[in-house]
């Protein structure tokens, strides 16, 4: 199995890390209980990456990537990608302020929505 570590050969930031997933974490209103029942690891393993004294499997990083709503380029390095805005937001900023008021209505409204 593969894993994320942060020695010599990779160059990661293991707390650097572990901040990015505990900011969004909160964020988000989740509790560590939430994260680490979800992806099927133990509280301490969980606790432990975001002390950022422990590496990650790949498909422990894919899980929380989905979870906290995050890219795994951002949880590995910090840095947003931007040469793959979606084509949306250049569509957005061209609306009318009515358009976008709108669409800002039907945000509130899914955001309601109980999707459980």
């Amino acid at each position: 199995m593969d894993y994320v570590r942060g020695d010599d050969m990779t160059q990661l930031d293991l707390t650097a890390i572990g901040i990015r997933l505990k900011e969004q974490r909160k964020a988000l209103g989740l509790t560590q209980q939430e994260i680490y029942e979800k992806i099927d690891i133990s509280q301490n393993h969980y606790s432990r990456i975001e002390n950022g004294h422990v590496g990650m499997s790949i498909e422990i990083l894919v899980q929380l990537s989905e979870i906290l709503n995050l890219s795994i380029d951002y949880i590995l390095t910090g840095k947003l990608r931007t040469d793959n805005r979606p084509a949306f937001i250049e569509e957005y900023n061209s609306l009318s302020e009515k358009q976008k008021k709108y669409i800002h209505h039907q945000i509130d409204g899914l955001r309601k929505f109980d999707l459980k």
